[in-house]
């Protein structure tokens, strides 16, 4: 079979041009240090990363979304720790108030400082986070408490009221929730969010300070007081009634004291959900890099072999054009 000179001239133009694009291809790759600019250029390894930036930043909205309830998760807690120790500050006062030897006046002072106390209590119990109420459920925008000659009112509802209607919406307005997405798999079923597919961050201040009558006695420590404070008022004191009331106001006290203990077993939950997001954020961010950056010294060793082949090619063609030049004058 006979080789013309214009067959060799053909593929050797055809073989300079691939090694000129593929000197260009390592030339990119070593100045913009990717393996590829366009999804054209790798198509899998295109979809592959879009998949893992996707995730990537999925990850990133979890991780601000827990470092924002974990924030908001410290005001409560630190509100609640503050009504926990006002609590326990009262709880001593009545103890020495139901006391045989307390006179009248004593009595009068120490019930002057229960209510007090109540005050400070609700006043913690209304704190905010910039403009957001912590203690309202779902209603973060207004004053959830309010004490009214005495009687503490959730959003104008009576938290002491026998009336059944009035326990039922409390109840409700009790176990209100603020879903967030922190990476649980978030799932929906019957237009409603799964269950433990997300976390609640919703808190109402009915939980902490108790609600309603339960045997005929208050379940709300603010209320409590207020009562126990009248009852020191009086001369002479139903020592009986008291002891009861005390014992009320000890069981409101752990209650309170349990909320703010669930709250400590969150916040550590929270903190283990970001440490890992964390892990997940390096280990994602890795996976990127190894998947669109190139290895620069395996990228220069590419680059100094393309530039190599280039050359030679070059010198190969000087070769066949010299011989072609020859037998043309032949």
């Amino acid at each position: 079979m006979r080789i013309t000179t214009n067959q060799v001239l053909r593929n050797y133009q055809s073989n300079l041009s691939k090694s000129s694009v593929e000197l260009d291809n390592a030339r990119n790759r070593v100045l913009t240090k990717r393996n590829f600019n366009k999804a054209s250029e790798d198509p899998a390894g295109a979809a592959k990363a879009y998949k893992l930036r996707k995730e990537y930043t999925d990850n990133e909205n979890y991780l601000e979304n827990v470092k924002n309830v974990l924030s908001h998760f410290d005001a409560v807690e630190s509100s609640a720790l503050q009504m926990s120790e006002i609590a326990k500050e009262a709880n001593a006062l009545i103890l020495e108030g139901i006391n045989g030897t307390a006179s009248l006046e004593q009595r009068k002072t120490l019930a002057t400082s229960l209510r007090n106390m109540q005050e400070s209590i609700v006043l913690s119990a209304n704190s905010k986070l910039g403009e957001t109420f912590l203690f309202g459920g779902q209603t973060t925008d207004a004053v959830p408490f309010e004490l009214v000659d005495g009687k503490l009112q959730y959003f104008g509802l009576d938290v002491s009221s026998t009336d059944p209607d009035v326990q039922a919406k409390l109840k409700e307005m009790a176990g209100e929730e603020i879903l967030v997405d922190l990476g649980f798999g978030m799932s929906f079923s019957g237009g409603s969010v799964t269950a433990n597919s997300a976390f609640n961050t919703a808190f109402s201040g009915l939980t902490p300070l108790g609600f309603g009558q339960k045997d005929g006695k208050e379940q709300n420590i603010v209320n409590l007081l207020g009562d126990i404070a009248n009852e020191l008022e009086k001369d002479p004191i139903d020592s009986e009634k008291l002891n009861a009331m005390s014992k009320n106001f000890d069981d409101c006290k752990n209650s309170l004291t349990d909320f703010v203990t669930v709250l400590g077993t969150k916040s550590n939950f929270l903190e283990a959900t970001k440490d890992r997001l964390d892990d997940n954020r390096i280990t994602l961010n890795e996976k990127i890099v190894s998947l669109e950056n190139v290895d620069l010294s395996e990228a220069i060793t590419e680059y100094s072999w393309a530039q190599f082949a280039y050359n030679a090619a070059l010198k190969v063609g000087n070769s066949i054009l010299s011989q072609s030049f020859i037998d043309f004058m032949r």
